[in-house]
């Protein structure tokens, strides 16, 4: 799994995906969980982007991530706001509490960080314990893109410093349906590099067909599919993201 986020992996996060930013995942997840009563688990949740949002919309949220560094800035950026959620580090493909949960939401592909089908199905037997009765899950799937062409270098400024981050290779697997970047990440001031990180990144993708099937053996029924979060836009070859709901049976 790709969870070895570092410090400087995570400030860049930080800057990318700042609280509130959105790819229309805030606006979809505000939505669709508008009136749930019970507590809700965002596993990945990074730096808060989309767990603050839903604290201040009167969602009571609980967050978990395996990247100490992501947490502290969670933390710091929750208590910012005035919020006290329950933040947990964990992995989960092992986290667990049995019926507690009303629903469990995995935004922005996140998902795609599990290592095959191993992984996910340990993650899908995770929140299938930890969900209540008919509790929901939902999950945001990336559609395969396999290219292996390194992207453009990008960067981020906030003075003194600069941030830069580069695909150092990039590789796939087609049979196991997963890319495989070295993401270097940097740290610059007045021109002299100052911190540096590398970082193995593995995304794995799923056509839809195996993730449907995926839920299904994890004992998840009525399973629908909708894209780029439209309520009832089919997946097509453009879309960008598939979201996943489904039910603890």
């Amino acid at each position: 799994m790709s969870w070895d986020y570092g410090a400087l992996a995570t400030e860049i996060y930080e800057l990318d995906k700042p609280i509130g930013h959105s790819f229309g995942d805030v606006e979809y997840y505000r939505r669709v969980l508008a009136g749930v009563s019970g507590p809700v688990l965002e596993p990945a949740v990074g730096t808060g982007r989309i767990l603050i949002p839903l604290l201040d919309a009167g969602l009571q949220v609980e967050g978990l991530d395996t990247s100490p560094e992501m947490l502290a800035v969670c933390r710091r950026n929750c208590q910012e706001r005035g919020h006290d959620p329950v933040l947990s580090e964990a992995d989960m493909t092992s986290f667990v509490q049995p019926g507690r949960y009303a629903a469990v939401i995995i935004p922005t592909g996140s998902v795609g960080l599990l290592d095959g089908s191993g992984a996910l199905r340990q993650a899908l037997a995770c929140f299938a314990e930890s969900l209540v009765p008919s509790g929901r899950l939902i999950v945001d799937v990336e559609p395969p893109h396999l290219e292996a062409a390194p992207g453009p270098m990008r960067h981020w400024r906030r003075d003194p410093f600069r941030w830069t981050m580069q695909a150092m290779h990039v590789e796939h697997d087609s049979a196991a349906n997963q890319v495989t970047s070295f993401l270097r990440y940097e740290k610059w001031e007045d021109g002299t590099l100052i911190a540096t990180e590398l970082q193995p990144f593995r995304l794995q993708y799923w056509s839809l067909a195996e993730f449907g099937q995926l839920l299904a053996e994890a004992g998840f029924t009525g399973i629908s599919v909708s894209a780029d979060y439209r309520d009832g836009r089919s997946p097509g070859p453009r879309s960008e993201t598939w979201t996943f709901q489904a039910t603890r049976a």
